[in-house]
């Protein structure tokens, strides 16, 4: 006697499908191998960024920095005085070198939400422009 296989449901979001334990997707969800790799990838990319920015390390580095450097960059240079409330990386760490300079003071740079936000904006277009298939970052480090 065969033993059935246990059986959930598919976790695209309001597929209903009933499929073995050990898949994740239905046939029509499944994503094709190069899109699973490459999201494994993105994961592990984000992990690693993420383990960063929670180490001790970091932390009193960005303090230390934004206590020195209490104003927005961004704004100081249009002639704006606001007060800065988290420290940015000039060239981010997605790429191979600021990866390498994550620690660099001269990489730092303080900012308000409003010009962090659109710092971020810009960057991701311009990854997804360089991208090939504009899901993925072009740049590893």
């Amino acid at each position: 006697m065969q033993m059935s296989v246990p059986l959930h449901i598919c976790m695209h979001p309001g597929c209903r499908r009933m499929i073995p334990f050990n898949q994740r997707f239905c046939e029509e969800h499944k994503q094709d191998k190069s899109k699973q790799a490459t999201n494994q990838e993105r994961m592990q990319y984000e992990e690693k960024e993420l383990r960063f920015y929670k180490s001790t390390t970091w932390t009193k580095l960005s303090k230390s920095f934004r206590l020195r450097n209490p104003t927005c960059a961004s704004c100081l240079k249009r002639g704006i005085i606001r007060q800065a409330v988290l420290v940015d990386h000039i060239e981010p760490i997605k790429t191979a070198y600021g990866w390498q300079h994550r620690l660099d003071e001269s990489n730092l740079q303080s900012l308000c939400q409003t010009c962090h936000n659109a710092k971020t904006a810009r960057e991701v277009a311009q990854r997804r422009m360089r991208s090939p298939d504009r899901s993925t970052p072009a740049l590893k480090f």
